[in-house]
């Protein structure tokens, strides 16, 4: 047994034996402070004169919260470089917390935590999957130096831990599909990898299969972060669009990022409006507060118009609680107020205020519960005539599911009530409630909801108007091949006794990572029917590709931001 000698701050913790068999037991773990290195394998040699250790056949490297596998590591205590390579078919691995990341050769340096990661591949948490990213080589350095290396700003790397390795990779291919061979894929020169918090990818070419789709003109990012999932995806497709009013038309939109904010635009070409965009900025002040402001030109129906709206406003978000104080002008406002009816007119926020507080679990109801209140001044376009109201508002929303083998039955329910400052209609309170079941009978899915609302007292304004509704939700899913299926749902209106819509349905999933989809929908009262075709990726982008498709009134989903929170408590359980 020789043991290893202390150089500098780091303590090589080696446990050597040189017998005849030439291979030697792990090395004993000791009572060492923060710097010490461990190195176990199959066999270890250590050179007192020249200081290099040198391990083969499943070495072992753990110093403090970072962890190396290899086939052989050489190290120098004098100059505390390591080199790792792997064997035949194997990788280096390199762990940090939930983060992996695996290449041919490492060389990396142990005092000042900088390496190459050469050939490298990795993987890291995404949202609700995972991101897998792999490049001819990757730098890593501890935060502090990629923020003097000019990789991370400061304030961006605000929040890291201090042993957290950001890294930066060069000719990368990420995608967050876990084959072989990817349905899809970006591809980028430079790409920057900020552990537990996103990748930047700067200007990638989007490639589906092995096929180059276009080259993306801007900055794509990945978020690491499941609470900024959507606030910092946006699309990396071209879209490609249809409507009733405006035409055909093609657009294109993406981000551009920097480490407390981002930019996004968007532009879109109609063949019977012209062209419409929208450019908006997000800045974050601090942890909870982000300030932003926007500018859209867009075609609004009711006035058949298309102007510039401007909107701007702040955000905090903060344990559970979301606050928002946004103004708008000629703001285009679309509102399904029930199956077949549609409200759309022209609204001014001037301004309006809004908080609700985090989703609360009842256990005994088996259910979850959540609380807001509102304030606002609106203006409102009605028949070539304004309307300015004030208006206070408290809401209660409560959601509950009880899931069997083959039977989940759920409550979606939601109380409003509003206030105004007008002499004939100050007061108005809604109820709606979803009463649903969702279940299989073989191979086939179905679900069934019953959509209720009670309305009592008036509003001066038509934006925020409802009425008493009473509708029923049939949905059947079947699979009619491999990955394809077939799904057609009804909504029939219960008061005027008449079936409102119709929508059919074809999905294909390629596998785990994509889906098509192709929909058309029967308006039965407005008679607005359109055809849609979708293309979504599984993890990002939040937008997928589209043409002619629009957005449904879905009665068997959850109320939004408590799915996550749901699944969090199943997995506690």
């Amino acid at each position: 047994m020789v043991r290893a000698r202390k150089f500098g701050l780091i303590c090589l913790a080696l446990g050597l034996l040189i017998a005849a068999t030439s291979v030697s037991a792990p090395a004993a773990e000791t009572e060492e402070d923060g710097e010490s290195i461990y190195l176990d394998a199959d066999k270890v040699v250590f050179e007192e004169e020249t200081g290099l250790a040198v391990a083969e056949g499943n070495v072992r490297v753990r110093r403090e919260g970072l962890r190396l596998f290899a086939h052989r590591v050489e190290m120098d205590s004098s100059e505390q470089i390591l080199s790792a390579t792997s064997a035949p078919g194997r990788k280096v691995s390199m762990v940090q917390g939930d983060r992996v990341l695996t290449g041919d050769s490492l060389r990396y340096n142990m005092l000042t935590r900088e390496g190459i990661l050469s050939g490298a591949a990795g993987s890291s948490p995404a949202g609700d999957g995972r991101v897998f990213i792999k490049g001819r080589e990757m730098a890593v350095a501890p935060m502090e130096l990629a923020v003097a290396k000019g990789w991370v700003s400061r304030r961006g790397a605000r929040g890291a831990a201090e042993d957290d390795l950001a890294g930066k990779l060069t000719d990368v291919s990420l995608t967050t599909c876990n084959m072989k061979n990817p349905h899809y894929r970006l591809v980028s020169k430079s790409v920057v990898f900020v552990p537990g918090k996103r990748v930047i990818a700067r200007n990638p070419k989007v490639y589906i299969g092995e096929h180059l789709l276009f080259t993306y003109p801007f900055d794509y990012v990945v978020p690491l972060d499941p609470n900024q999932k959507r606030a910092l995806l946006s699309s990396f497709f071209p879209l490609v669009l249809s409507d009733s009013d405006k035409g055909s038309g093609i657009g294109i939109g993406g981000p551009y990022v920097w480490d407390t904010g981002r930019a996004n635009l968007s532009v879109a070409w109609w063949s019977d409006k012209g062209w419409e965009g929208k450019a908006e900025v997000f800045q974050r002040i601090n942890d909870y507060l982000t300030a932003w402001g926007a500018v859209e030109r867009s075609y609004e129906k009711s006035s058949d118009e298309t102007l510039y709206r401007p909107s701007w406003g702040l955000s905090h978000s903060s344990g559970g609680f979301d606050a928002t104080l946004r103004w708008t002008q000629r703001e285009a406002v679309s509102i399904e107020k029930q199956a077949g009816d549609t409200y759309r007119g022209v609204l001014w926020r001037d301004p309006e205020f809004a908080l609700t507080g985090p989703w609360g679990r009842a256990p005994l109801l088996n259910a979850y519960a959540r609380f807001g209140v509102s304030w606002g001044e609106y203006e409102e376009v009605q028949e070539n005539k304004s309307a300015r109201v004030r208006r206070t508002g408290a809401e209660a929303r409560i959601y509950s599911e009880e899931r069997r083998e083959s039977c989940t039955s759920f409550v979606n329910a939601a109380y409003r009530r509003y206030w105004y400052d007008d002499e004939d209609s100050n007061e108005q309170e809604i109820t709606d409630a979803v009463l649903g079941v969702r279940w299989s009978l073989g191979k086939v899915d179905l679900a069934t909801a019953y959509v209720r609302r009670w309305v009592t007292g008036e509003t001066p304004m038509l934006w925020d108007y409802y009425s008493d509704r009473e509708d029923i939700y049939q949905k059947l899913a079947l699979p009619v091949g491999k990955g394809l299926s077939f799904s057609v749902r009804g909504g029939y209106d219960l008061a005027r006794s008449e079936l409102a819509e119709m929508v059919y349905a074809l999905n294909l999933k390629a596998g785990e990572c994509s889906r098509w989809e192709l929909a058309y929908r029967d308006d039965r009262i407005e008679g607005e029917d359109w055809v849609g075709l979708s293309f979504s990726i599984t993890a990002f982008p939040e937008t997928p590709v589209t043409f002619g498709m629009r957005e449904l009134y879905d009665p068997f989903a959850a109320p939004d931001g408590l799915a996550d929170r749901m699944r969090a408590d199943e997995a506690e359980e």
